[in-house]
C-alpha cells in the first residue's frame, strides 16, 4: 500500500517536469516572450527533474538493491548459526575457563569436532597454563577413530602440546614418527618428518 502512494508522486512529478519543459520549449522558440520567463520554466524543469531523482535514489534504488540481493544471496533463509560462536565470545572477553567449558560442551554433542579439542588445548597451554590437561584431551580424543587427516590435524596439535609446553621431545618424537609410518608420501608426512629434525636436533643436545 505504501507503494502506489509514492508511485503516483513519482509519475506527478514526471508530469510535472515533462510540461516545465515543453513549456520552456515553446517559449524559447518565441521572439516575444519574457526571457525571464524561459528561465523560470528551464529552472523549474531542473528542480522537478532534481526531486525526481532524490526520489529514485531514496524510494526506489535501494528496492532495487534488495531485490538484487535476494537474487543472488537469498538472506530470507534463515542463516545458520556457528556452533562455536559462544566459545568464540568467551574467549575474546577473556573468560578462558567458560571458553573451554563451551568447547567440551560442543565435543559432548559432536565427539568429531577436531577443532574444538584443537581450541580447548590450545586455550589450556597459552591461557590457563594447564598443558597436563591439553594433552590428557588430545590423548583421548585420538583414541576414537579418525580419518587420516582428522588423526593427523590432532596429532599435531599434541605435538605441539608435548614439545612447545611440556618440553618432552621424546613424546614429540614417537609421536612424529607414527605419522611418518601411517601416512608415508603425504604432506603431512613431510611436515612430520621437517619437525622431526627439529626435535632430533634438541635430543641430541640434551644428550
Amino acid at each position: 500500500m505504501r507503494a502506489l502512494p509514492r508511485l503516483l508522486i513519482f509519475l506527478g512529478l514526471a508530469y510535472l517536469c515533462f510540461v516545465l519543459f515543453h513549456e520552456a520549449r515553446i517559449a524559447s522558440k518565441n521572439p516575444d516572450v519574457d526571457p525571464s520567463k524561459v528561465v523560470m520554466l528551464f529552472a523549474g524543469t531542473v528542480l522537478v527533474g532534481g526531486t525526481m531523482a532524490i526520489l529514485v535514489v531514496v524510494m526506489i534504488m535501494p528496492r532495487i538493491g534488495d531485490a538484487v540481493g535476494n537474487f543472488f544471496f537469498q538472506p530470507s533463509q534463515e542463516i545458520e548459526k556457528d556452533p562455536h560462536s559462544a566459545a568464540a565470545a568467551a574467549l575474546a572477553r577473556g573468560d578462558y575457563e567458560a571458553a573451554v567449558e563451551e568447547y567440551r560442551q560442543l565435543i559432548e554433542k559432536d565427539p568429531a569436532d577436531t577443532l574444538s579439542y584443537s581450541e580447548v588445548a590450545k586455550i589450556s597451554c597459552e591461557h590457563l597454563d594447564d598443558a597436563l590437561g591439553a594433552s590428557a584431551t588430545l590423548e583421548q580424543a585420538l583414541q576414537r577413530e579418525w580419518s587420516p587427516e582428522d588423526a593427523a590435524f590432532l596429532s599435531s596439535r599434541l605435538v605441539d602440546v608435548y614439545w612447545k609446553y611440556q618440553h618432552d621431545a621424546r613424546s614429540a618424537r614417537a609421536l612424529l614418527l607414527q605419522i611418518v609410518e601411517s601416512m608415508p608420501g603425504t604432506r603431512h608426512a613431510a611436515n612430520a618428518e621437517h619437525r622431526l629434525r627439529d626435535i632430533e636436533q634438541q635430543i641430541a643436545l640434551e644428550g
